[in-house]
């Protein structure tokens, strides 16, 4: 057992005499005395693993046959804030079972898996605040070896492990290793170190620092001019954080060069729109590749990305406005169309990995699959959708018509340098409206397959963004009733449905008012919608905002009543102009503050 830091251990299982690769790199040989009975040998191994757990340590552990280079073992040994992670290489042949980046079965020489998607690469790190439910999933097995209801041979222990801890409950994410060699259980050791050895620790970082699932655009565009400039930064050591604020400086002088509205300005703009996008793929790749995540950094590269966004469908309705073209409300409907769809983007990917990602609990005894044998509406519906993305271009279609942010951009660069800021805005609109009903058409279909109550942490999650106001509240209060629920299966969409009432509401009750206000209530709806995107950033990290926060907003209802009324009395000047500034400073400057110093 080899302290690694700390607060963290390195555990080998594995065969008693193998040469393995931990994390300095060097490889070892290790010894462990020979026992008359192979299974003794892996009740040993487990017992130390066991007691790590006990101990409330950072448990890293790794097969003792494992040969690969050091750099690939970073997402289980160098990020000390990693939830329980085990990595994995895609493999149909393997002994595990992946979905949305959760392990859902594993097996071993003793246990079946029916559907493997991957296999295992003998390396993973179980999180302290997973430890107590881990250790009682390894005192089982210890039992279950102990009486002899299951045998596997000491190579096995690894695999044995991740059984249990699947079994036993303990979420373990899958992380991928693509294109980076490794072996397990080889008899040409010298041939493996070789192969190893010719990859060079800085091509197996950056291949770690590349994005499971990302855009066509961002894949084989922006992706290929980001990696020299990935490069340089982590030569000169800056911190993601560092790269966002560039990449967000960036992205503002996008919007100010639209609102020039001439075709050099407008070229100006696109062009510094995608350098801003470039840029914004190297903080994450630094990340990766250096792993250094923080909440803090993943709560600002989210929520720049919207500013920049929206700052630019402001810049092109400004550079319109300058040749006499009003092209407001299509950047009003933009703001209400991109929030409602990102809404749905975040809490329907959440709950449906909850709900299909979550491992069933099974006797560790138990030889057979746990999984479903492939019955029922979900199981058709997973399986169809499998065979599906099986086929590239199937895959790589459906990928650009969700339309992610590399499309998006690449939409508004284009068309304001071919066609002028109008059919920037109106071709993003066209296509964004069928995005949006391309999706959530695939989200009704596949929420009807699903079946029982949302689970715990989900229902948290949606709770944490409904920013009711002192009048939801005080109507819930009096009508039980009408308090919202989070536990059906459509209650993903509910957060969606009360973004797309409020954001749809005010530029309607406006529109209906007193067109002329349009410059004004596209900035409440920017102000208002970075309000919900920080709730929502929030709740993901299981976080909400204070009660007192909500309310000095006036929530979703107050700020919709006061609208409305607005509208029917028609006081909007300078009433308009106060709510702005009070939402501004409010949403843009407390709030962050408040979120920061509670991360601090």
């Amino acid at each position: 057992m080899t302290s690694t830091s700390p607060t963290s251990v390195t555990i080998l299982l594995g065969p008693a005499t193998q040469t393995t690769t931990p994390a300095s790199g060097h490889s070892v040989t290790v010894e462990r005395p020979r026992s008359n009975s192979r299974a003794a040998t892996v009740i040993e191994q487990l017992t130390e693993v066991r007691t790590a757990l006990f101990a409330g340590s950072r448990v890293i552990v790794i097969s003792t046959d494992l040969i690969a280079p050091s750099a690939a073992l970073a997402p289980v040994t160098d990020d000390a804030f990693a939830p329980t992670t085990t990595l994995l290489a895609p493999d149909r042949t393997g002994r595990v079972t992946v979905r949305h980046h959760t392990v859902v079965s594993a097996g071993s020489s003793f246990h079946d898996v029916r559907t493997p998607s991957h296999s295992s690469v003998g390396a993973l790190v179980i999180a302290p605040q997973d430890c107590v439910v881990a250790a009682d999933a390894v005192d089982e097995l210890l039992q279950a070896l102990s009486h002899g209801d299951v045998s596997v041979p000491d190579d096995d222990a690894f695999d044995v492990l991740l059984v249990a801890l699947v079994r036993g409950g303990v979420p373990v994410r899958a992380v991928d290793i693509v294109d980076v060699p490794w072996f397990r259980t080889v008899h040409d050791q010298g041939g493996a170190w070789d192969s190893v050895g010719s990859v060079s620790e800085a091509r197996v970082r950056g291949l770690l620092a590349n994005r499971v699932d990302d855009g066509f655009y961002s894949t084989f565009v922006v992706r290929k001019a980001s990696k020299p400039l990935t490069r340089l930064a982590i030569r000169l050591g800056w911190s993601p954080n560092a790269i966002t604020l560039v990449s967000f400086g960036v992205g503002l002088a996008a919007a100010a060069s639209f609102v020039g509205g001439s075709f050099w300005w407008l070229l100006a703009g696109a062009l510094l729109l995608q350098l801003s996008l470039v840029i914004d793929c190297v903080d994450g790749e630094v990340a990766r590749a250096t792993r250094r995540f923080s909440s803090l950094g993943a709560w600002l590269d989210a929520a720049t990305d919207r500013v920049k966004e929206f700052a630019a469908y402001a810049g092109l309705a400004m550079g319109a406005a300058r040749f006499g073209i009003d092209v407001w409300w299509i950047a009003v409907v933009l703001v209400v169309l991109q929030t409602t769809r990102h809404m749905s983007d975040y809490d329907f990917a959440r709950i449906q990995r909850l709900r299909e990602a979550t491992a069933p609990r099974a006797d560790v005894r138990d030889p057979e699959d746990p999984l479903p044998q492939g019955a029922g509406a979900l199981a058709s519906a997973m399986q169809t959708s499998a065979r599906i993305n099986r086929r590239s271009a199937v895959r790589w279609f459906k990928k650009v018509i969700h339309l992610p942010i590399g499309e998006r951009w690449l939409i508004l660069s284009v068309l304001a340098v071919v066609a002028g800021p109008q059919w920037a805005l109106g071709g993003l609109l066209v296509a964004g409206a069928l995005a949006l009903l391309y999706v959530l058409a695939g989200r009704i279909a596949r929420t009807l397959t699903w079946a029982g109550a949302t689970p715990g942490d989900g229902a948290q999650v949606l709770r944490d963004q409904w920013d009711a106001g002192p009048i939801a509240a005080g109507i819930a209060r009096v009508v039980p009733a009408l308090r919202p629920s989070a536990a059906g299966r459509f209650a993903w969409s509910l957060p969606v449905a009360l973004r797309a009432l409020e954001l749809g509401g005010i530029a309607l009750l406006v529109a209906l008012s007193d067109p002329s206000l349009v410059v004004a209530a596209f900035w409440v709806l920017f102000v208002i919608a970075y309000h919900h995107y920080d709730n929502l950033y929030r709740s993901l990290q299981g976080a909400s905002p204070p009660r007192w926060l909500t309310w000095a907003g006036f929530g979703w209802d107050g700020r919709l009543a006061i609208v409305a009324a607005l509208a029917i009395t028609s006081l909007w000047n300078p009433t308009i102009t106060v709510l702005l500034v009070w939402w501004a400073v409010l949403f843009g400057g407390i709030a962050s503050v408040q979120w920061l110093r509670s991360k601090r």
